[in-house]
């Protein structure tokens, strides 16, 4: 590792009557406050869940998670961290925080924003981290609003300026901040873990597959619905497929509403929204695969949740797949159909695809990645 920018200061270790004090660590979870937290919301959850778990491993580092009140029932103190509120709403937090004001108070420490916000810190007692999960905005600006665009770039910009150390959630997003000009020495990639869904829920989910008219092995889709998740052309090529194969079993999309242009509803696609998470998990159980072509990932966590649950992937080539998906490309509909049907239809290579996703996700665990993401801020 890098240690041109770990620099020892007074505020990091004090000694009083022989013994360490902890060195501080804020943990900005602003992310959890939006109205749809997507794929970094759930990045965010996994991770201060994990650091919860091993918190005491690191008796040198003393965590407290930052973020602004919330509108309706707390969901931050689930995780058994300490947690400070930051005195304004969210949207009006997210306003101010381009402004020089104290707005995440005025205490020492590390200030890591767990998305590409960067923290708004108040002099040089506070150090800054974020985590950069794609430039899709900068490569992509289309599949984007022209708001989401500006703010995006903004910071970009304040990164480009810093010093501090930037976490990348895959190999293909450092590539990325290399080459907007991001020094290879604050890049750290630090890879998600898999295993952070819970229990499964069959029976409710039976009752809404029967409610819904749906047999099992479906086929499954899960994203935001939004225009870079390429869902017209999923079901472009989910209707090209049944041609084919008109007994081809239904499509489920599962996944909160974005933004963007209406996605076109055709017969056998069902939009089953935000839904419990038990009941996710019962559905990545009950799929004959999960199709997920996006036009641009930076990771992709419903290809490793498929994964960690025996659920052969069809998709495109986003990080997440490594060599254990059916590779599509995302430009082409026939290209999605063909890797639809044959693995519909090939119960060996559907199975080939399964152990090679249990053998990607084994090792991927929220803990591992929990414990480099606290060896960073020991070495700050």
């Amino acid at each position: 590792m890098h240690t041109s920018w770990l620099r020892f200061t007074s505020w990091q270790v004090i000694i009083s009557m022989g013994t360490a004090l902890a060195k501080r660590v804020f943990l900005i979870a602003e992310q959890l406050r939006s109205k749809v937290p997507g794929g970094i919301g759930t990045h965010t959850s996994a991770l201060l869940g994990a650091l919860s778990t091993i918190k005491d491993e690191f008796s040198s580092l003393e965590l407290e998670i930052v973020a602004t009140r919330p509108t309706g029932s707390e969901t931050l103190d689930k995780f058994g961290i300490p947690v400070r509120y930051i005195p304004v709403p969210h949207k009006v937090f997210m306003r101010l925080s381009g402004y020089p004001l104290p707005l995440l108070g005025r205490k020492p420490g590390i200030y890591h924003s767990f998305s590409m916000f960067v923290p708004p810190v108040s002099g040089p007692i506070q150090r800054r981290v974020c985590t950069v999960h794609d430039l899709a905005f900068s490569s992509n600006p289309n599949f984007f609003t022209k708001r989401g665009v500006q703010w995006h770039a903004r910071q970009l910009q304040e990164i480009a300026r810093g010093d501090f150390p930037v976490v990348a959630v895959s190999q293909r997003t450092k590539k990325s901040l290399l080459a907007n000009g991001i020094e290879e020495k604050r890049v750290f990639v630090i890879e998600p873990g898999a295993d952070h869904l819970g229990q499964a829920d069959l029976s409710g989910c039976q009752q809404l597959l029967k409610s819904l008219g749906v047999q099992t092995g479906f086929i499954l889709s899960v994203s935001t619905q939004e225009p870079r998740k390429n869902l017209d052309g999923l079901i472009g090529a989910y209707q090209l497929a049944k041609i084919s194969d008109p007994l081809l079993p239904e499509l489920l999309i599962v996944g909160p509403s974005g933004w963007g242009p209406s996605i076109k509803r055709v017969s056998g696609v069902h939009f089953l929204g935000r839904i419990p998470e038990p009941i996710l998990v019962s559905l990545y159980q009950l799929a004959s695969l999960l199709v997920y072509v996006p036009f641009e990932e930076g990771f992709g966590l419903p290809v490793v949740e498929a994964m960690f649950q025996g659920l052969a992937v069809v998709g495109s080539d986003v990080p997440a797949a490594g060599e254990s998906v059916e590779l599509v490309d995302p430009n082409s509909m026939e290209s999605i159909a063909k890797g639809i049907s044959r693995l519909i239809k090939d119960s060996r290579a559907r199975q080939i695809k399964i152990d090679k996703g249990l053998d990607r996700v084994k090792k991927m665990t929220w803990v591992n990645s929990a414990r480099c993401y606290m060896d960073l801020w020991e070495r700050m």
